[in-house]
């Protein structure tokens, strides 16, 4: 039929001419960008995995930043080792010469002179080295201590030497199931006080236990979900109580009892030993690498048996410069040296771990990335002949739809 009020053929090009424009828009858009996927219309389900792979190879690729840098680290720890090593050689030949009687006691007194001066200068790398300013080998390195179980006596911190300090009362109605130090600073000590009724201080002290670090917590024990097992987390100090049998919430003789206790109580004091640092090795939460750190600091009182006996060998050889007590700290230079070749190992095994663990992330990563770009990439020569496909049919449209604008004009003949 030979309309003029309605063009039938002119809408039809003009439909299928809009069709081809946005596919041919499509195709420079993916041109231009690389991308198959720029937003989600263009595959929902292709988007969600492509942005989950994207969060897993990010993860990835920090996780090995983050191994590397702990290879660093351990670099830093070890060379120090390395020095302090050859510094004790040096003070055991010193100790062997001093224990013999061809010395006076002249030669001994200048033998002393030259091992407290080594003695010093292991104290001095002990703590001055650092990464990123965080001490390595003084014992102050955040570490997580593990899970301290409650037995009704004495809390114990799991694999540590040693216990925690004084055993902590607890109420009649409520008792403490779990003490945890998780996440809590080593060499530290921590205190319970009340100030207000209802209501528990958690104070963090330093090594001595007298000078108090400014860092405290307070908890309202009244306030705390009704329900028979309760957690009082100090979270500032990674410090967390689980109490069970009672609930808190409604019982205040029981509350009142637990805040004496605990405030009457001895301190919690955590291990000055060796320092762990934790390194995410990993894209998800979990994935941990601990790297432990030895303390070689000649205090007496660092929680290393063998750097401890060293530290009191040496002050007593100090003090007399007999030939008994040089023999006795040759047999203590032999337990701090053979205590630093362990720890040097145990950094050697980890930094070849993280060497593996770095090959490792990078695979996945490669993997990852490569299942990634074939949901979310462009593929070029599929969408260069769609782009040239449509080029062509967007031309020949704009020229159909021409010739079907001129239709209607027909109609003038038949008015002749």
């Amino acid at each position: 039929m030979l309309s003029v009020q309605t063009n039938v053929s002119a809408i039809s090009a003009q439909r299928h001419l809009g069709a081809t424009s946005n596919a041919l828009g499509t195709a420079m858009e993916r041109l231009s960008s690389g991308f198959r996927i720029n937003r989600a219309a263009d595959d929902a389900a292709g988007l969600a995995v492509s942005e989950k792979l994207k969060a897993q190879i990010g993860g990835l690729n920090q996780a090995s930043r983050n191994s590397q840098d702990g290879i660093s680290m351990i670099q830093t720890a070890e060379g120090a080792l390395d020095e302090v090593q050859s510094m004790m050689q040096r003070m055991r030949d010193l100790a062997v010469q001093a224990s013999s009687d061809t010395n006076s006691q002249t030669e001994r007194d200048n033998i002393n002179l030259e091992l407290g001066q080594l003695g010093q200068e292991i104290n001095s790398i002990s703590v001055r080295t650092k990464f990123n300013g965080q001490s390595l080998l003084n014992g102050s390195l955040v570490t997580k201590q593990g899970t301290v179980g409650w037995d009704g006596t004495t809390p114990e911190i799991t694999g540590g030497s040693g216990t925690t300090g004084t055993a902590l009362a607890t109420a009649t109605t409520v008792s403490v199931s779990v003490l945890s130090v998780a996440d809590a600073q080593s060499a530290k000590s921590y205190k319970f006080s009340s100030t207000a009724a209802g209501t528990l201080t958690l104070t963090q002290y330093d090594t001595t236990g007298t000078g108090t670090t400014g860092v405290s917590q307070t908890i309202d024990i009244a306030a705390l979900q009704g329900g028979t097992s309760e957690n009082l987390n100090f979270s500032n100090m990674g410090v967390k109580l689980t109490l069970t049998n009672s609930d808190v919430s409604t019982n205040t003789a029981a509350v009142t009892d637990l805040i004496t206790d605990l405030s009457a109580a001895g301190s919690i004091d955590t291990l000055t030993g060796s320092g762990t640092a934790t390194l995410q090795t990993g894209s998800n939460q979990g994935d941990e690498t601990a790297v432990a750190f030895v303390n070689t600091r000649l205090s007496g009182s660092t929680g290393v048996v063998e750097m401890d006996n060293l530290a009191k060998a040496l002050s007593t050889f100090q003090a007399t410069g007999s030939r008994d007590n040089a023999s006795s700290l040759i047999t203590a230079l032999d337990g701090a040296l053979g205590s630093i070749s362990s720890s040097r190992a145990t950094l050697g095994a980890a930094q070849n771990r993280l060497q593996h663990t770095i090959a490792n992330l990078g695979t996945t990563s490669e993997n990852l990335s490569a299942s990634n770009s074939r949901i979310r990439d462009v593929d070029v020569a599929t969408e260069s002949s769609n782009m040239a496909k449509n080029q062509v049919l967007e031309q020949a449209g704009v020229s159909v739809l021409a010739q079907a604008n001129q239709l209607p004009q027909l109609a003038l003949k038949l008015l002749g």
